[in-house]
């Protein structure tokens, strides 16, 4: 059942995060767009969060929350980094391989640190990954690994939550298993999803408390 508190989807102006954001918005969810770029075009029923760095962000919040009359949100969904090819591994250029831990894993642990006090216990926090966090893909190696690290963080801040004394609120991780129709960066693709599976899928985990840990699609 959607809940009246908006879903706040953080990595708004990217290509899945915006996606989602209006996807979520047409399915009758309040919906904030977190982005630290502009969002010309956020779309019906999402509202935009401007924000500088993931310290920032609750305040952010809040202020657009109180400006609009709005509650404070009852879910996350993190669809933070993204994905490229390039170099072999060995051959990575040492600062993009930094660059990429601290936009592709790092980021991730800075924003659910800023935003999961915000939550109840019981909301969920989703965590969107992809396909190289499970399957090797020479030239893509920082992703695969920082994927793979990713899937792990989500195992732990799960684990963590469970064990709070005072109610928890719940981690999932959604897998994007293949490549997402109309995104150009992918060539060729031998298969795809559609950004209509993806929100059908996380609309699945946000509205039913006993939604597993992980969910592929």
């Amino acid at each position: 059942m959607t809940s009246p508190r908006p879903v706040l989807v953080v990595g708004a102006s990217g290509y899945v995060g915006s996606r989602v954001a209006r996807g979520l918005a047409a399915g009758g969810h309040a919906v904030l767009a977190a982005a630290r770029h502009p969002l010309p075009d956020a779309g019906d029923g999402v509202v935009p969060v401007g924000y500088e760095r993931a310290a920032t962000l609750p305040d952010a919040v809040r202020d657009v929350c109180a400006r609009d009359g709005l509650p404070l949100p009852g879910a996350v969904v993190a669809s933070i980094g993204g994905w490229h090819k390039g170099a072999a591994l060995l051959d990575e250029d040492p600062d993009r391989w930094t660059a990429t831990l601290a936009s592709h894993l790092t980021a991730h642990l800075d924003v659910a640190r800023a935003l999961a006090p915000l939550l109840g216990p019981g909301d969920p926090y989703v965590v969107l990954n992809g396909a190289a966090s499970r399957e090797p893909m020479a030239g893509s190696g920082a992703i695969c690994v920082t994927g793979a690290g990713l899937a792990m963080l989500v195992q732990v801040l799960r684990l963590e939550a469970e064990q709070a004394p005072s109610g928890a609120v719940r981690f999932h991780e959604l897998v994007i298993d293949h490549a997402v129709a109309g995104d150009d960066r992918n060539a060729d693709p031998a298969q795809t999803r559609t950004t209509a599976q993806v929100v059908t899928a996380l609309r699945g985990v946000l509205d039913d408390a006993a939604a597993p840990p992980v969910t592929h699609v």
